[in-house]
């Protein structure tokens, strides 16, 4: 007599063949989902091509003999981006006040480059270096050249408009082969122009 197949061995015998399909399904579709899935690009907000600074500026000036000014007035600084975090930019300065001699006018015209530094969403330092001529008019009119180097930042406040803060520039003359210590600072607001 003939003993008979237990019956939980039939049953495990008939559920093999179609456990091992039903997974090499299951991860057939997974891995067509994750090839029909496309990848992912983030767009990055475009940085303007130009800008404009324009504000209040304050200068510390140097007169000779130990004996300092303060001037203030108001500045404009149109610059255009070229890359990497680095501007090119061009420098008005026009500064009021009295000195020793009377009442002075000194307007400064500069260019320079700037360079981004660390910079976040909501603030952007950058450091640079400018060079150019100074036109003093105090009893007679004379023309110096100027080398001056600083840092800034700028805190965005909308889409178009950042509050721009230079609060340490320093400010080299040479006149009359007498060094010139000046100490410069600058507030005001920036406009983008243009997408890049």
């Amino acid at each position: 007599m003939k003993r008979s197949t237990p019956w939980m061995a039939t049953l495990a015998l008939a559920l093999i063949p179609v456990s091992v399909p039903s997974s090499a399904r299951a991860q057939d579709q997974i891995q067509t989902q994750t090839q029909a899935q496309p990848p992912q690009i983030v767009n990055k907000p475009k940085e303007p091509r130009f800008n404009l600074t324009t504000g209040w500026t304050y200068l510390w000036a140097d007169q000779g003999n130990h004996y300092h000014s303060n001037l203030n007035g108001w500045f404009a600084r149109p610059a255009v981006h070229v890359g990497r975090g680095y501007s090119i930019f061009f420098g008005s300065t026009n500064y009021y006040g009295t000195n020793a001699k009377g009442s002075v006018n000194s307007h400064g015209f500069t260019v320079g480059v700037s360079k981004a530094v660390f910079t976040m969403p909501k603030l952007k330092p950058t450091i640079f270096i400018e060079s150019g001529d100074i036109r003093v008019s105090s009893k007679g009119i004379t023309n110096e050249a100027v080398v001056a180097t600083g840092a800034s930042f700028a805190i965005p406040l909308a889409s178009w408009v950042s509050l721009a803060v230079i609060p340490a520039e320093y400010v080299f003359i040479y006149p009359n082969a007498d060094w010139r210590n000046d100490y410069n600072a600058k507030i005001g607001f920036s406009f983008p122009i243009g997408p890049r």
